[in-house]
């Protein structure tokens, strides 16, 4: 679990000039996809994803939201700006939370998801934007979410996940070229987590394939590699990139590939918790 640990802030670390670079070309340090369907920016995109997660979660005021997997924080600080209630990001990366609690009024931690520091029903939603697919061990995952949920409470998950649960070998293989340089164990079927909610106590409200509407964001990351990885060779021979930022813009540009080859879908997944 340390090494796992160790590679996650190792990938977001080394490819943090990246984000801050799409931060300015899209118009936020939001590290996550965006939905198109009505938006025609990447901004109004990331915007978007925001408010489907928020009106699937139903938070009301007063209640207490968790970012498990905050990221940079971007979520979680346009949450508080307007929540009358208390708004928690959890990462693991010291660096993320640093810059999370210059971004806004959220209050952010430098911690696990999976081992929270926070008591037992403390919260009504845990929201987890494109974080899940880190963890290495879903049903520990799952368990302390429900522990921390109150009675009434919600889960809202948005992820990759994988299309088939009988991938071949080579189709594998191909999303392992994505998966390893970009710290993520594995990826887990739709049906497949929403079987491991269940047993930790979840309850499945919704369920939405998003990927049509998350493809754009999706793509434009690999295209952004794509265009950027030459310099970057070349950086890298000037010894002014490491072999771990080459490798994670090669998992960008792996990723559109995998995507482009049906291996994977993005879902929205709402949970509850009686």
């Amino acid at each position: 679990m340390l090494h796992h640990h160790h590679a996650v802030r190792a990938f977001y670390r080394q490819t943090d000039w990246m984000f801050r670079v799409l931060g300015i070309i899209r118009g936020s340090q939001a590290m996550h996809a965006g939905l198109w369907q009505q938006a025609r920016s990447h901004l109004a995109a990331l915007r978007l994803i925001d408010e489907t997660l928020l009106a699937a979660a139903q938070l009301a005021p007063g209640e207490c939201l968790l970012d498990a997997g905050c990221g940079a924080g971007a979520s979680a600080n346009a949450i508080a700006a307007r929540h009358d209630g208390p708004v928690i990001g959890l990462t693991i990366v010291p660096e993320q939370a640093k810059r999370a609690r210059r971004g806004g009024p959220a209050t952010f931690v430098c911690a696990d998801y999976a081992a929270a520091p926070l008591r037992n029903a403390s919260c009504d939603v845990v929201w987890m934007l494109e974080s899940i697919c880190h963890a290495p061990d879903k049903p520990a995952l799952l368990a302390e979410i429900r522990r921390v949920l109150r009675p009434g409470g919600r889960v809202v998950i948005a992820d990759r996940f994988a299309a088939r649960s009988d991938l071949s070998p080579a189709e594998c293989n191909q999303l392992r070229s994505w998966l390893r340089p970009w710290a993520m164990p594995d990826l887990v079927t739709v049906d497949e987590l929403i079987a491991l909610a269940e047993t930790a106590g979840l309850h499945l409200r919704q369920r939405d394939d998003l990927t049509l509407s998350a493809g754009p964001s999706l793509r434009f990351l690999g295209h952004f590699a794509q265009l950027t990885l030459p310099a970057a060779l070349v950086l890298r021979a000037l010894r002014l990139q490491s072999e771990l930022q080459i490798a994670a813009m090669r998992g960008c540009i792996a990723q559109t590939r995998t995507l482009n080859a049906g291996l994977w879908r993005y879902y929205l997944l709402v949970f509850s918790y009686q």
